[in-house]
């Protein structure tokens, strides 16, 4: 790295490092509560537990990022939904919307 380039680095404000899910360490899944309700639509589970691991960390990424717990059971309501209908969530799927 260039002078100019680990000055930058060095003065970064660490509280806004790992916010992003790729920066995750630790596994991300969904809290009890939200794989209960999943879990309760048998089809959606079935779905939700057929997709790559990729998919699941980042659905339940998608669901638990969100600051509000209105916006996070908004979220879940929508990857039930979709995964009942055996499709991926909006923001994660390869259809246009």
């Amino acid at each position: 790295m260039r002078p100019a380039g680990l000055k930058v680095f060095q003065e970064r404000d660490r509280k806004k490092a790992g916010l992003y899910s790729f920066e995750q360490r630790r596994q991300i899944k969904l809290p009890p509560r939200f794989e209960k309700r999943l879990r309760a639509r048998k089809r959606a589970w079935t779905y939700f537990c057929a997709q790559t691991p990729w998919y699941q960390r980042t659905a339940a990424f998608w669901v638990i990022s969100a600051k509000q717990e209105t916006t996070r059971l908004k979220r879940l309501a929508v990857l039930i939904a979709s995964a009942g209908e055996g499709r991926r969530v909006g923001p994660l799927s390869r259809e246009r919307q």
